[in-house]
């Protein structure tokens, strides 16, 4: 049987390289994905633990890694189902069996369930606006690694996140915020095509003010 030619450094491949579109190929198709078009299996400890690995290498600024993750496994979401609709009861007295099954499946539907929670710290010189910034920028992480992982994934935020009562079962401290539940799974029902806007609806260049012009004249 012949053998391969070893390759000489420096020596053009046979293959084109891929070019930069295809290198992003899989990042570019990332969307969010409904706990409605999620099914089992669901992520492993394994993966869960490279996706907040993923999330762990985000920028940080000062490094205070403002942000950490709580995982509802499966043995406790029942119990948890309880605490959605006590909070749907405490916002909504008058709430229909129907609204309060539907909060309880917030919590029993998604195949993976992450709380993602904010931690702001003190007497730092990062300000607090820097400290949301990495706390997004690990989230983002976070759901783009499940999306490379072949996985779909939203978060899911609202008024729930904001009750005091459970915030407090949830073990959530004074500084501390819930930006909402990543549900993960995988895609039993492929979600519509995103709507992304054209690159120059958010990109534009900076050009000098006009220190002459009457509307830039200092006073």
């Amino acid at each position: 049987m012949p053998t391969a030619t070893p390759q000489l450094p420096g020596e053009p491949t046979s293959a084109a390289a891929p070019g930069p579109e295809q290198s992003l190929a899989t990042l570019l198709s990332r969307r969010s994905v409904s706990p409605k078009r999620l099914a089992g299996p669901a992520p492993g400890p394994i993966e869960l633990d490279l996706m907040i690995q993923a999330a762990l290498r985000s920028p940080d600024h000062g490094a205070l890694r403002p942000w950490r993750i709580v995982e509802f496994r499966a043995s406790e979401r029942d119990a948890l189902a309880r605490c959605f609709e006590q909070e749907k009861l405490r916002r909504d007295p008058l709430a229909s069996p129907s609204d309060r099954a539907r909060a309880r499946e917030h919590a029993t539907r998604p195949p993976a369930l992450l709380g993602f929670v904010v931690c702001i710290r003190q007497r730092t010189r990062v300000p607090a606006r820097e400290q949301w910034l990495a706390a997004g920028a690990a989230l983002g992480n976070l759901l783009n690694a499940a999306h490379q992982l072949g996985y779909g994934a939203c978060i899911l935020s609202g008024e729930r996140c904001f009750d005091a009562g459970l915030l407090r079962q949830l073990g959530l401290g004074a500084n501390e915020s819930l930006a909402g539940f990543v549900n993960i799974g995988t895609i039993a029902q492929a979600p519509p095509a995103a709507k992304v806007p054209p690159s120059p609806a958010v990109w534009s260049c900076w050009m000098p003010a006009d220190e002459t012009s009457p509307s830039r004249q200092r006073e």
